[in-house]
């Protein structure tokens, strides 16, 4: 919203010292959608804040009551980030966009070395078990000193084999120029139909989509982008309920069954974008709900 991308974090801080929710009317539209307001869950706020924007009234966060003129002395980025934006934040609401997190790993290093010979996975990338399906916040601090230590600790004098040739998927072939727009239509994609809220069409569509695009670039960067993409997307597709910052309208309960953590592989979620691709060529007509 400040005309950055990415765009700059509005840390969730600053609801903790007392920041409110407010619309382009001024309403705290937070306070008719749970108790505790803009200290919600922060999947429950991020849906909160899209709906608003979808209405078309606009979402803001109001520091200047709670912070006023003591914003800089307590917040530096964020106020610089407003600041070069055109935004007073001492004076003026900031405009603010949704987001909700959700994040896959295994479940220890030897796990990890396991899966990917040679390889151990340590701070935010290993799961830790500290934040289920909706991602806590500030718990990064958590994940890249205390438990990297543990894992550290845990691996010192191992030794990991190293993988006797280079996986075929990682042999990258003769970059070529990232095509115009690419970027920007794949970011703009994954928001509409992979975003804070999300449905088994969109889903579909969004597979599809971005599966075609990790297939035939030649782009490397962009690759990479869209193979991170297509595990998002099609992992949303195969998880039919909603739980934490996973919310799908055609699937809006928790399933019990599926209350464990989960993995998948690039190769699953190659084999759900063909299996896709080619019920839409056989049933064109067919919605595509999951």
């Amino acid at each position: 919203m400040a005309g950055h991308d990415p765009a700059p974090l509005a840390t969730e801080a600053l609801r903790g010292e007392g920041a409110t929710l407010i619309n382009n009317s001024g309403e705290r539209f937070m306070l008719a959608r749970h108790p505790l307001a803009e200290l919600a869950p922060r999947d429950i706020v991020a849906r909160g804040v899209f709906a608003e924007i979808a209405a078309g009234h606009g979402a803001f966060l109001d520091a200047t009551t709670a912070l006023g003129a003591h914003f800089a002395e307590k917040f530096p980025t964020v106020y610089a980030s407003c600041m070069a934006a055109g935004i007073d934040p001492v004076k003026q609401p900031i405009p603010v966009a949704p987001a909700a997190t959700t994040i896959w790993a295994a479940s220890r290093w030897m796990r990890m070395a396991a899966l990917v010979e040679g390889i151990v996975g340590g701070g935010e990338v290993s799961s830790t078990g500290a934040h289920g399906a909706n991602r806590l916040a500030s718990n990064s601090l958590l994940e890249a000193v205390v438990y990297a230590a543990r894992i550290a600790e845990d691996i010192n004098g191992t030794a990991i084999a190293a993988p006797t040739r280079m996986p075929a998927a990682l042999i990258t072939p003769r970059n070529c120029a990232m095509p115009a727009l690419a970027e920007t239509n794949l970011r703009a994609m994954m928001t509409s139909h992979v975003g804070v809220i999300r449905d088994g069409e969109r889903l579909a569509e969004a597979v599809r989509s971005v599966a075609a695009i990790e297939r035939d670039t030649g782009n490397v960067a962009l690759r990479n982008m869209a193979t991170t993409a297509l595990l998002v997307a099609a992992s949303a597709w195969a998880r039919r309920e909603s739980r934490g910052a996973h919310t799908r309208i055609d699937y809006p309960g928790e399933n019990t069954a599926l209350a464990h953590r989960t993995m998948t592989t690039l190769a699953a979620v190659r084999d759900i974008a063909a299996s896709l691709s080619r019920r839409a060529v056989e049933r064109p007509e067919q919605p595509m709900i999951a």
